[in-house]
């Protein structure tokens, strides 16, 4: 797969701006857990009030690489665990015989942060959802690829986002998992500006340490490296940037 990125915004704790992500991959700025959210003064008060921190992190990346192309282009959302801290809410509704709420169920689906952008932005293109477990993010870039191929797109939006799961939950994921959202435009491929991303099936069960795949993607996009390995426990993702 051959491919260009252009306008990537991602929000990392601290880590926020493009030159910020650039110092990051040098090694030259630490990682800070910080809990602000972005302000997003764009959407109206009484619509913000209802976002949770996951849709406000997913709609500032989404808005800011978008700038004024928000209403006509198609996007793939993806996500590991989706709005959980909102989902585990529901459930211990559930167990406690609460009565639960159809707003917060209806904000709580995968697809919800795809259709709130819908609404605001008034964007009527096709949108789908992903969640490929620990390859969500790298699943959502090969299938934004085949629809930029196959419906001859010149450019599609993909956006990640997950956030540290919630406590009880802790012990089922890998502790490298940060909450972290992030948004960029895929564009057909240039030379001067491409990426190749190839995938190999893991035929044996590797013993490397799992990583964050954002992370690692964020940090061979933003640093200097020509080339880079992700591995998955199912497969081994590799990206490169130099000419064809």
């Amino acid at each position: 797969m051959k491919f260009g990125i252009e306008k990537c915004v991602a929000w990392y704790g601290n880590i926020r701006t493009t030159e910020d992500w650039k110092l990051w991959a040098k090694g030259d700025l630490n990682y800070l857990p910080e809990g602000d959210l972005p302000p997003l003064k764009q959407i109206p008060a009484m619509q913000r009030r209802r976002l949770s921190p996951f849709a406000k992190l997913s709609l500032h990346c989404i808005l800011e690489s978008l700038g004024d192309n928000a209403s006509n282009i198609p996007c793939v959302f993806s996500s590991r665990h989706g709005d959980l801290h909102k989902t585990a809410k529901l459930i211990e509704d559930v167990a406690t015989k609460n009565d639960l709420s159809p707003t917060h169920f209806g904000l709580s689906v995968h697809n919800a942060v795809a259709g709130l952008y819908s609404i605001f932005a008034n964007n009527k293109q096709p949108m789908t959802a992903i969640s490929a477990g620990e390859d969500s993010l790298m699943m959502a870039i090969v299938d934004a690829y085949a629809k930029l191929e196959s419906q001859h797109l010149d450019k599609i939006l993909v956006v990640y986002t997950d956030q540290i799961v919630p406590e009880q939950y802790s012990q089922y994921v890998s502790n490298e998992e940060q909450t972290l959202s992030v948004a960029f435009i895929l564009t057909k491929y240039q030379p001067a500006t491409g990426i190749q991303l190839t995938l190999e099936k893991q035929t044996e069960h590797s013993d490397e340490k799992l990583t964050f795949q954002p992370l690692d993607f964020l940090k061979f996009f933003h640093g200097e490296y020509k080339e880079s390995v992700i591995q998955s426990k199912r497969y081994q993702w590799r990206i490169s940037r130099r000419l064809f």
